[in-house]
């Protein structure tokens, strides 16, 4: 019996010690046949209250998106935290993002603001919204903070106006150096009570210069906290819209060409000085075309720029984050209500019921963190991808364009630091990747839209090089087929995948085609382990980690 015990606990050993031949790589995976680590990923990712304010409330919010006092009245600790609240959703992911309190946090019930902009901005949590969130604005601060982390999210973020409070009352801006030392005041509360980021926004000051100084203050006074930029741009590339009509537009939908090039131009010069740079707003339809061209044009014009290490972060887009190292500010909600219970065709392509994507595109983030824009080469494909869609009414906020032809469109590939992927197929997706700093290997392909077809998901043939075959990499999106080609014949080599919304890998060596070089994996090897973990009802696209051994 004491011999039986004895094989046994060797064989334990032998298999213990296998596994971890097979699957380390460094850190220790999460359990024996996991390749997701379990510690917390270190990219600035977040989820946002915003889209919640405006499509978990009610029909009559939803109709009215753009009374941002309305909107603002929507954020409250019973909404977030509740029995039913906000808070509770991303179970798999929300402890690798922080939770974002958008514009309202601070914004005492009753207030409105939407033609008096000067009464925003105070960084005094609301106490009547905010119950729990007593005592000076330093305490209140530190109690919204453990809120958050007490349900289970990484910790609060906030939102913060563009300008000190008080400034453009009666049309008097206040002076430069009242406006600085409000700022080191808030950012010495954000600092005491561990605030972890900061999305500035719409103000009196949202300009460049003003930016930077807050930046550069947070350096001095707060350097753990993330401050995020952005140019206030309008949501459909080189279209006019009211609020910049000056700007010359010509409807082409290109990042670069819009106002002759001044979008692009701004965007790099307040990138570049930033921590985390927002792409900023965008249609729902367009969501994708849209964000894909901005981040291509702004990473392509810092990647020479060493100095510059902001990370681009390209809010509700998490393939593509993951996939081009990026971070993410996510909108999309499981408590969003439905089109039809609304009466406007918010969600056109179901976001509501992609929260997978956010479990997988994050987690993959623990193995693949997000990297800084500069020193990184970026190549753009030549080839651009221009989709087209005629909006109705009810189908976005931007009503200027309802019954107009939009087009938008970016560059058929992007990557970073790698060669460009090759696509071949009668219809092509978009199709980008990049090679980490650390090694690791990201590729997406992204769905396209058009105006006779709506949403549709081309189906291609996807070639990529890989410069070893220890890397992990991370694939996104829908195939025909993926082929990787490999430094050596990969006859004898091991291949597992995992669903990277799951906790569990599988060996997938018999369900692909090795032919020298290449490892051929078929596409609905990709759909079935990419989406194996997936919540029932959950519509995402796959998402996988795949390790060669």
């Amino acid at each position: 019996m004491r011999k039986l015990r004895l094989y046994t606990a060797v064989l334990f050993l032998l298999l213990v010690a296998s596994v971890a031949t097979c699957l380390g790589s460094g850190e220790a995976p999460r359990s024996p046949t996991s390749l997701i680590p379990e510690v917390s990923s270190t990219t600035p990712n977040y989820w946002c209250t915003w889209g919640a304010q405006n499509y978990a409330v009610d029909a009559a919010t939803a109709q009215d998106a753009m009374n941002h006092s309305r909107l603002a009245a929507d954020l409250t600790e019973e909404r977030v935290f509740g029995e039913n609240g906000w808070a509770k959703a991303f179970p798999k992911a929300r402890k690798d993002l922080y939770i974002l309190f958008d514009l309202g946090w601070d914004v005492p019930i009753g207030t409105v603001f939407d033609h008096v902009r000067w009464n925003l901005g105070s960084q005094v949590v609301s106490a009547d919204k905010f119950p729990s969130c007593t005592g000076s604005p330093v305490e209140r601060l530190r109690k919204l903070n453990a809120l958050a982390r007490r349900a289970g999210w990484r910790g609060a973020g906030i939102w913060i106006a563009a300008q000190a409070y008080g400034d453009g009352r009666d049309g008097a801006m206040l002076s430069q150096t009242a406006v600085e030392r409000f700022f080191r005041e808030r950012l010495r509360w954000s600092h005491q009570a561990g605030i972890g980021y900061w999305k500035i926004d719409y103000g009196s000051r949202n300009n460049p210069q003003f930016r930077r100084m807050v930046t550069r203050l947070s350096s001095q006074i707060a350097p753990e906290l993330i401050v995020e930029n952005a140019r206030g741009s309008c949501p459909l590339n080189d279209v006019v819209c009211p609020w910049e009509e000056k700007l010359s537009s010509h409807d082409s939908g290109k990042f670069q060409t819009w106002g002759d090039g001044a979008v692009l131009n701004e965007s790099v010069e307040i990138a570049a000085f930033s921590q985390a740079f927002r792409t900023y707003d965008i249609t729902a339809q367009f969501s994708t075309e849209t964000t894909l061209d901005r981040v291509a044009q702004t990473l392509a014009a810092l990647a020479a720029d060493a100095k510059a290490r902001v990370i681009l972060n390209c809010e509700d887009e998490p393939y593509i984050a993951a996939a081009l190292g990026l971070s993410m500010g996510i909108m999309r909600h499981p408590r969003w209500m439905s089109g039809k219970d609304l009466g406007i065709e918010y969600d056109p392509r179901n976001f509501r019921q992609r929260i997978d994507e956010v479990t997988r595109a994050v987690r993959w983030q623990r193995i693949a963190p997000a990297f800084a824009a500069g020193g990184t080469r970026v190549s753009l494909d030549a080839k651009r991808l221009d989709d087209s869609w005629v909006f109705a009414k009810g189908e976005t906020w931007a009503d200027w364009v309802i019954g107009q032809r939009i087009i938008q469109g970016a560059p058929a590939r992007v990557s970073r630091g790698m060669k460009l992927v090759e696509v071949s197929g009668s219809d092509a997706p978009f199709a980008i990747s990049s090679r980490n700093p650390n090694g690791a290997v990201s590729v997406a392909t992204l769905p396209r839209l058009d105006s006779n077809r709506g949403f549709f998901f081309p189906l291609a043939d996807v070639a990529l090089d890989l410069d070893t075959t220890g890397d992990p990499l991370g694939v996104f999106g829908r195939y025909r087929t993926l082929t990787l080609r490999l430094p050596q014949k990969g006859a004898q080599l091991r291949i597992v995948a995992q669903d990277l919304a799951g906790d569990s890998a599988e060996d997938i060596t018999g369900m692909v085609e090795i032919r020298g070089n290449e490892i051929v994996i078929p596409g609905d090897v990709i759909d079935r382990v990419g989406r194996s973990a997936g919540e029932p009802g959950d519509v995402s696209d796959p998402g996988l980690v795949l390790r060669m051994y």
